[in-house]
């Protein structure tokens, strides 16, 4: 079924489907930058519950810096994620057996 132009801008004006609410989206965006950042810092897994809750904490640092409008708490908060990601241990790498063993 084609629509016109003008059908297409009024359904654009709909802010949010059903179901959806600021809080929703929130949580949407938060949960896809954790799995970007868990992508990132863990690709094979291997993260502690204390890495896991430091990710998700980064995230939503992260998502406040992408949609606030002060500068100043822009960078507090990008700020707060890079330490919380500075403090993260990479997975420990598998024992390579020495000839000795």
């Amino acid at each position: 079924m084609l629509e016109s132009g003008l059908e297409k801008r009024l359904a654009n004006l709909v802010p949010m489907k059903p179901g959806q609410n600021p809080h929703t989206t929130k949580r949407e965006r938060i949960a896809a930058k954790l799995a970007e950042l868990i992508a990132e810092y863990f690709p094979s897994g291997g993260y502690s519950v204390m890495d896991a809750a430091r990710l998700k904490l980064a995230a939503q640092h992260y998502v406040d810096a992408e949609t606030c409008r002060d500068p100043v708490t822009r960078q507090r908060a990008t700020r707060c994620a890079e330490y919380l990601l500075s403090k993260l241990r990479p997975p420990a790498a598998p024992r390579i057996p020495s000839a000795a063993d």
